[in-house]
């Protein structure tokens, strides 16, 4: 009966994340073609550097809390005065952080000509920074209740994308995209407070400099872990944008959406599975899920790749052909992501080697940007794709010599 019921839960938590990844698949695939087509290649770019750099500040503002935090919770879950401490230390903290970001971003538009021409565009999207500021995936995730945020986040895309289709009506009115972008997280965040509160019975309350000490150092791995993966992986769009001019990255941002939709179903089914694998390490269904996500996820690869002119036009219409071409080799990068997101914090992770799904990233990003720097006077956006397979191999071998350890010393008993 027990088994049932944390198999139930699992189903449920994956179920639920399922349900907040095809909002964020299917919501965005009706204003994606909207947007491209009403405000144009390099406005569209412009939209999409914004928010590749608030996915930069995310996780600054994140500081590796989704993992910590979701570990510590799941196993003090049936503790609800001390997942309120947490609670409470990490929302702390997340506050130091947004003013914290707030000052960076000021900085780039101070610094940065290409950030400086729509500045305003860039603050107006910086509500997106505070809405993810509170909204606690991490403590949903902990206690596996995951359905509460999906019904929260489907209200927040719900509302920005209708928002989306009655103001967006003209190129120039690429300025409040961002805008409506924020709304929709701040409208997340209100909700999950109020669920947190309602539900679990969690309410703020001001924690003792002992406390954020505790969480800052027991997050600090993982921040640095997730750091170093959006270096080489959010932060692509902007740096595009950068060097190449607002057009290509409208050019690259296409396909990199594109590539977003091929694997977005990986990430729910990661999370889902981490926190069980915390407690049950349960390899028998870990190798189940894996090379069932491996299977699906070549077919997707294999028919994207033959498809992928029909689907830019498709999906984005004229002026965005080159996207193709960069689709098909986004294709050979999402073959490599599956199990490199998987044999990480759902494995290594949940057997205590987080060090090689944390270091691993590290390393590959530091040879990312070496290499970044060296071939910057010459980038392409097709450069810069081969460049992240070359990144992605980098952090699967590591991860797989973190395997092999496990094996070798008896910790897991089956061969991957």
């Amino acid at each position: 009966m027990k088994k049932t019921f944390l198999s139930n839960i699992l189903v449920q938590n994956f179920l639920a994340l399922s349900t907040i990844q095809i909002a964020n698949l299917i919501l965005p695939f009706l204003t994606m073609p909207y947007l491209a087509r009403i405000l144009g290649v390099s406005n569209y770019g412009v939209v999409l550097m914004v928010y590749s750099i608030m996915q930069l500040l995310f996780v600054l503002n994140d500081y590796g809390f989704n993992l910590s935090a979701t570990k510590e919770i799941s196993r003090e879950r049936f503790n609800i005065k001390k997942v309120n401490l947490i609670y409470s230390s990490i929302i702390s903290i997340k506050v130091i952080l947004l003013i914290i970001t707030f000052f960076l971003l000021l900085f780039m538009a101070k610094l940065i000509p290409i950030v400086e021409e729509n500045k305003e565009v860039y603050f107006l999207g910086f509500g997106m920074v505070v809405g993810q500021t509170f909204t606690p995936l991490w403590l949903f995730q902990g206690m596996e209740r995951m359905k509460y945020v999906a019904i929260v986040n489907l209200i927040s895309k719900l509302t920005f994308t209708v928002l989306i289709f009655i103001i967006i009506k003209e190129s120039k009115d690429y300025i409040l995209v961002p805008l409506l972008y924020s709304i929709g997280f701040v409208i997340a965040a209100t909700f999950s407070l109020y669920i947190a509160y309602k539900e679990f019975g969690i309410a703020y309350s001001i924690p003792n400099l002992r406390q954020i000490r505790i969480q800052i150092n027991n997050s600090t791995q993982y921040f640095f872990s997730r750091a170093s993966v959006s270096i080489y992986s959010q932060g692509n769009n902007f740096v595009i944008g950068l060097l190449l001019g607002e057009f290509y990255a409208g050019i690259f941002g296409v396909a990199e959406k594109l590539y977003t939709a091929m694997t977005i179903i990986y990430t729910p089914l990661s999370d889902a599975i981490y926190p069980y694998m915390v407690q049950k390490k349960d390899l028998k269904l870990f190798k189940k899920v894996l090379i069932g996500s491996m299977i699906f996820n070549v077919i997707v690869c294999t028919f994207t790749f033959l498809m992928a002119s029909q689907i830019v036009i498709f999906v984005f219409g004229s002026g965005y052909e080159e996207s193709s071409i960069l689709l098909r080799l986004y294709c050979l990068l999402a073959v490599l992501l599956v199990p490199t997101t998987f044999i990480g914090y759902p494995l290594l992770g949940a057997f205590g080697y987080e060090k090689y799904a944390n270091y691993s990233v590290v390393i590959a990003s530091i040879i990312h940007i070496i290499i970044l720097l060296i071939i910057s006077t010459f980038l392409s956006v097709y450069i810069m794709i081969i460049l992240l397979i070359v990144t992605q191999t980098i952090v699967f071998i590591i991860r797989m010599y973190g395997v092999r350890s496990l094996v070798k010393k008896g910790i897991i008993k089956f061969k991957l």
